[in-house]
């Protein structure tokens, strides 16, 4: 027995090795006055003391609430701590590269912890490695995908056993870092505590606590916005703008083809020069109401030409294309992600019937994430915070069907009877 878990220490120290090796940065020569880019924009704006404003390259139209706030302020001090240079791009490049080696590290440990065994997420974080999906230096994306296995670790964790005090608190921190990360993430919370309530006996106070401390954290962002803009804003602002970029009638379902064929500068006031003025002189946040009518207007206009849109990009997100612009990420072997999400179908099937907390969590990431990009242009980034979801499933397919070869388990499916037993929890604390 020892050795057998000496051996998995062993294989999780190799597979980050591994991992390193094959996503180390490569010569950076460029700075970080990456202006192009909203994230690093808004970071410059910190540095400079201009405040979270001037998200956009084409004029400065003030303060902001475009991009969620912690990975502006994360790039921020990077360039405070290592400057605009190559060193200040070298530690960007080799941060984001340790959040990725670190995300597929956990992948074993998770997989053991949900029952689907520690060699369906060595398996999985082996795909990963051979689709060769780099982390993504430009945007959140990479960060968003760590936080959210760790936030998996803690849902499952959150069906077994009443949590500790450690563990809620951990679990606040990682909810909160999340929301102010990608905001997206808020889709999948309510459903999670909400399964949690059904399935789980846990005391009401947890599940308050689970609840309260992520939106305690986003506060004073949420108290920031609304002291700035004189307007209720949660996190983001964007959405009106994102929507009628996405959706007119130049659009198409890809980023990269609105981009080649002119229709995103258009648009848009990272290109447009008219309207970042707009922005100016409406305030962003005004700017983005008059954005949202206006795609609104357009699709109940047209709501067989948003339909077809829709389609395909539901389509681009679980069949992405071959990428061609690195910033917003890009997949090095396709084929081996789309074998993967194919594979991924019989792995939740095989979940679902033997190890149902396991499919509980990566059921709800991966049905309630995606539908907020299935209405706005696809850029592969956006399935980036999920792609493990995909691969630990098709990871857990093949254990179960290599130990149905060999007469032998693979995986060690501990709750293979929660779909029939309600956990039983203890009452009234933390």
């Amino acid at each position: 027995m020892r050795m057998v878990k000496l051996s998995k220490w062993v294989a999780v120290l190799v597979l980050g090795i591994v991992s390193l090796y094959v996503f180390r940065p490569r010569s950076h020569r460029q700075t970080l006055d990456m202006r192009g880019f909203e994230p690093f924009a808004l970071a410059q704006s910190l540095v400079e003391h201009r405040g979270f404003s001037d998200p956009f390259q084409t004029a400065p139209t003030g303060p902001s609430a475009h991009v969620a706030p912690l990975y502006p302020a994360y790039l921020a001090l990077i360039m405070k701590l290592f400057g605009t240079g190559v060193m200040g791009v070298r530690a960007v490049a080799w941060m984001t590269v340790l959040m990725l080696v670190l995300q597929l590290m956990l992948l074993p440990v998770l997989a053991r912890q949900m029952g689907l065994g520690f060699w369906s997420g060595f398996l999985a974080s082996l795909g990963w490695l051979a689709a060769g999906i780099p982390p993504i230096l430009i945007w959140e994306s990479t960060l968003t995908a760590l936080l959210v296995v760790c936030a998996a670790l803690l849902m499952h964790r959150s069906f077994v056993a009443k949590l500790s005090m450690r563990d809620l608190i951990f679990s606040g921190l990682v909810w909160g870092a999340l929301l102010l990360v990608q905001p997206a993430v808020l889709a999948v919370l309510p459903f999670w505590l909400l399964l949690l309530h059904i399935r789980s006996q846990s005391s009401w106070l947890q599940k308050v606590a689970l609840l309260a401390l992520p939106l305690i954290i986003v506060l004073p962002w949420a108290v920031r916005n609304f002291t700035v803009f004189h307007r209720p804003v949660f996190i983001r602002d964007n959405l009106g703008l994102e929507l009628a970029v996405s959706n007119n009638s130049c659009a198409s379902p890809l980023f990269e083809t609105n981009d080649e064929s002119g229709c995103f500068a258009l648009t848009h006031p990272n290109e447009n020069y008219d309207e970042a003025l707009k922005v100016q002189q409406l305030g962003e946040v005004q700017y983005n109401r008059v954005r949202m009518r206006e795609a609104l207007a357009w699709i109940a206009g047209n709501p067989s030409a948003f339909a077809t849109l829709s389609a395909e990009r539901f389509v681009d997100f679980w069949v992405p294309p071959p990428g061609r612009n690195k910033g917003n990420g890009i997949v090095w072997r396709p084929w081996v992600l789309d074998l993967v999400t194919l594979l991924s179908i019989p792995g939740l099937i095989f979940m679902w019937k033997n190890a149902r907390r396991a499919a509980y969590v990566i059921g709800l990431w991966l049905v309630f994430f995606p539908p907020i990009y299935y209405i706005i242009q696809f850029m592969d980034r956006y399935r980036y915070p999920i792609f493990w979801a995909t691969f630990l499933a098709a990871g857990y397919f093949v254990t179960e069907v290599a130990g149905a070869f060999v007469g032998n388990k693979v995986s060690e499916t501990s709750d293979a009877k929660a779909h029939s037993e309600p956990v039983i929890s203890e009452e009234g604390s933390l």
